[in-house]
């Protein structure tokens, strides 16, 4: 669909939703604030390698002294609550096309974070892919192990996504879970630790 379609498409709902304004004025001020958007993330995010159409709504904690690569049209909320992303040391953190990141979600990359296409993270979200120290000894060295979240995956409210974990195309994590283990493809996961309680297929 191109550009003009979209605008008449947008135009066309603006008007049936919003009878009493004036759609023109409403549709205008829709661009406006997309294009400040993209403005602003293009400063916020100029620490990542980012693609086109990144766009922020407030101001995320970006730390990259690893290496932070968005795709397209990528989206980060960090206007209610801290959005955090972070790349330490040698680490990786991936997102790919059309992703949605929405406020105070916090991820952590120490070795490789890798985050599909269309996937949507609720608020409150946690990502890290490593433990940071032992349980029993604080000083003992931990080895960080990748994080993989595949494409249309859905991760709601709170979800707690720990190291070593891959998590399935087309997969949703309900609220709240914390996910210790792989979740297969078209899966529906939730509790502590996440299982699997449905097929989406």
């Amino acid at each position: 669909m191109g550009v003009l379609n979209k605008l008449k498409n947008e135009y066309k709902n603006l008007k049936e939703s919003t009878p009493r304004r004036n759609p023109v004025v409403l549709l205008f001020k829709r661009i406006w604030g997309v294009f400040w958007r993209v403005i602003l993330g293009k400063w916020f995010l100029r620490n990542c390698k980012t693609g086109s159409l990144c766009t922020t709504r407030g101001i995320p904690r970006i730390d990259a002294n690893g290496e932070i690569i968005l795709g397209n049209r990528v989206k980060i909320w960090s206007h209610i609550h801290k959005t955090q992303l972070s790349a330490g040391g040698k680490g990786k953190l991936i997102i790919g096309d059309n992703t949605f990141i929405n406020v105070g979600t916090i991820i952590s990359a120490h070795f490789q974070i890798k985050i599909g296409k269309n996937v949507q993270i609720a608020p409150g979200v946690i990502m890290m892919d490593s433990d940071f120290h032992g349980v029993e000894d604080r000083d003992a060295e931990v080895i960080p192990t990748p994080i993989t979240i595949a494409d249309n995956v859905w991760l709601a409210t709170r979800v707690l996504v720990l190291k070593g974990v891959t998590i399935g195309e087309g997969s949703t994590i309900a609220a709240g879970a914390v996910v210790t283990k792989d979740i297969p493809p078209y899966s529906l996961a939730a509790g502590i630790p996440a299982t699997v309680i449905k097929s989406l297929k």
